[in-house]
């Protein structure tokens, strides 16, 4: 064979590629595009219409960051700390949504409000259906501001990765869809109050305040509703009397489910502002818990060294071990809202100044909390960030913010 690797034999091609694959897609990915002839004993990680689960991104979020130069961005893991820049010309006519389907960006087209998933590493785009769809046929009418009322705040598999689902927290709908459909599929989930989706191993989960629920449809056949079955009961924490809570469902390594609560509470003796309690800033705990999904239980857990960070829309893991001499803490959640003024314009709810995130890192260890806040004007050189900056700003973000009705607008900055 000597020095020309490009006559590695089609048994050894697969063994290498099959061990890069477990990596990560990226090594895959540049093993392929070395030659022809490894490119003709691998698979194109574009099969299955982009969605072929062991070829999805793992960890990689792109950095909300002005752009490198003109629909250049930059892409981070959290996993392993590399850094990639990658070019999505698809920007000028698409807004990035804040769910992500594994390291997919979910686009929405500006015009038709048609639905696509982004891959970075290959660039390749799995065409959903509109958001259109999604509205009433009354109002069956893509210039209406009510399409971009229905972005999701969740997008992952059902039906063993037969179908695509999303959850639409603002408008209170469930929605499935194959890659190619015309129009989605959707029930109203108002009655059951949803407050958070995620997907794990090709099914989709959606959690109430006591109830965890799973998602399904004919997904085979494309026929017919999607519905959602009880599996499970969420435990409820003790120790505080709750004002509010937020839970959030987090994919975690591909094969595990894990709940975030976060309990919102007001000191005991003291006296809520006139005004009313600021969700932003008023104290709260965190728990945490797994998902089992053999027996479905709820149980509580930990994040074995790592860091979870939280937002609305968007949930990250991060590997501190990856960031030296950072400040980036294990066993701790980050929570990460955006704090924005809002105008109303022409029927649009567009951003009026600079973004502030308000952070809260919760150590699960010994339950302490610390809360900070920082702006994001998207230039490094004005506002320099590290890793939990940098990751609280992506979690945080309030893309699409714009088309945010009222429930989702911040106050002045605090």
């Amino acid at each position: 064979m000597g020095s020309d690797w490009t006559t590695l034999t089609g048994c050894l091609v697969l063994l290498i590629a099959e061990r890069l694959l477990a990596n990560d897609v990226t090594d895959y990915i540049r093993f392929r595009a070395v030659c022809n002839s490894w490119r003709q004993h691998t698979e194109d990680p574009r099969v299955g219409d982009g969605l072929e689960p062991r070829y999805l991104p793992r960890s990689w979020i792109m950095l909300e960051e002005a752009p490198v130069a003109p629909f250049r961005h930059r892409f981070l893991n959290t996993n392993s700390g590399g850094v990639i820049t990658v070019d999505i010309p698809e920007l000028e006519d698409c807004d990035v949504l804040g769910p992500s389907l594994g390291g997919l960006l979910t686009l929405r087209e500006k015009r038709t409000h048609a639905l696509g998933l982004f891959h970075p590493l290959t660039s390749y785009i799995t065409q959903l259906p509109p958001l259109v769809s999604l509205l009433h046929p009354v109002a069956n009418d893509p210039t209406l501001v009510e399409p971009e009322y229905h972005q999701p705040t969740a997008i992952g598999f059902s039906d063993g990765w037969r179908t695509v689902a999303i959850f639409c927290k603002m408008v209170d709908k469930v929605a499935v869809a194959k890659p190619g459909d015309w129009n989605w599929r959707w029930i109203s989930v108002r009655p059951y109050l949803m407050k958070s989706a995620a997907s794990v191993a090709g099914y989709f989960f959606l959690v109430s305040k006591t109830t965890l629920f799973e998602l399904s449809s004919d997904g085979a056949h494309g026929h017919g509703l999607p519905r959602v079955t009880p599996v499970a009961d969420v435990p409820v924490p003790g120790g505080v009397v709750p004002s509010s809570c937020r839970h959030t469902l987090v994919e975690d390594d591909g094969d595990r489910l894990t709940l975030v609560k976060e309990v919102f509470y007001w000191p005991q003796g003291r006296e809520p502002p006139p005004e009313g309690p600021n969700m932003l800033t008023m104290p709260r705990r965190c728990s945490v818990y797994t998902v089992d999904l053999g027996p479905m239980t709820v149980v509580p857990s930990r994040l074995n060294g790592r860091a979870l960070f939280v937002g609305d829309d968007r949930a990250v893991w991060a590997w501190p071990g990856a960031f030296p001499g950072s400040h980036l803490a294990a066993d701790t959640i980050y929570t990460a809202r955006p704090n924005r003024l809002f105008t109303v314009h022409a029927c649009r709810v567009a951003p009026s100044g600079p973004l502030n995130v308000v952070l809260h890192a919760h150590r699960l260890a010994d339950g302490s909390a610390v809360r900070s806040q920082f702006g994001n004007d998207e230039t490094e050189a004005v506002n320099p960030k590290g890793i939990v900056e940098a990751v609280s700003s992506y979690v945080g973000s309030d893309r699409g913010g714009r088309a945010r009705p009222q429930l989702y607008m911040a106050g002045p900055a605090v």
